[in-house]
């Protein structure tokens, strides 16, 4: 039974370290979903946004319109009242009000210009605009569907390592499997590791030629300078 010691102990380095990468792979899970989330609600966002782009552009259409409307309505009374004008003093600020309501005619004109080629720019983006909401919708739902499949494997995977590693530990000689116990609650997977030669690959620690004859020979052996649980090297 001591012989087997170090093929024993290697496996269960294995299947520690395997159930602990598999740990870290499930909870990696809900940080790249979070990832895959925020990726979502910014498609989300600027599908939204393009469609709130075209209402203000609209919007402002409108208002510009409405104040031409009242510009030009403005202008045409002042130009009326200039015929009526009595002095040079109201003939000039009739002339000075026409030329203000004429150049804020033409900055409406021209703003109004702009609404008109963004609504048009942005109206006809609009399908492109879906597509990309829908591919959006759609690779989170494949990336949904993609991350339930995968930790169900991981989920079965780490069932069925747990279930070999009992069973591999139940090999180790009973005279060694508190002192095993002890060292794995303290150092987990790394409470294992592997001799190459004579060192410990742990903390490159040279063993004594007894220890690693004892090594050799199926001995339960800690490193003596970490306290790792060794076995020979593959």
């Amino acid at each position: 039974m001591s012989q087997a010691v170090s093929p024993i102990l290697r496996e269960c380095h294995r299947l520690r370290r395997h159930l602990r990468d598999l740990q870290s792979e499930i909870d990696l899970g809900p940080r790249v979903l979070k990832i895959q989330q925020k990726a979502l609600a910014d498609a989300d966002a600027a599908h939204a946004e393009h469609h709130a782009s075209i209402k203000r552009w609209k919007l402002k259409q409108k208002d510009d319109e409405g104040g031409l409307k009242t510009t030009e309505t403005r202008l045409l009374k002042v130009q009326t009242d200039l015929n009526g004008a009595t002095s040079k003093k109201e003939f000039d600020a009739k002339n000075i009000e026409i030329a203000t309501a004429t150049a804020r005619k033409g900055e409406l004109e021209d703003a109004i210009l702009n609404a008109l080629g963004e609504v048009e720019e942005r109206t006809a983006a609009v399908p492109a605009v879906e597509s990309q909401w829908a591919a959006a919708q759609a690779t989170f739902q494949a990336q949904r569907v993609e991350a339930a499949e995968r930790l169900a494997r991981l989920l079965a995977d780490q069932a069925e390592s747990v279930e070999t590693l009992a069973v591999t530990e139940a090999k180790i000689p009973p005279e060694h499997r508190n002192q095993y116990n002890r060292i794995v609650k303290s150092y987990g997977p790394d409470g294992l590791a592997p001799v190459h030669g004579r060192t410990c690959m742990n903390c490159k620690t040279s063993l004594t030629e007894q220890q690693k004859t004892s090594l050799s020979g199926g001995a339960f052996v800690c490193c003596p300078q970490c306290g790792r649980a060794l076995y020979l090297q593959e």
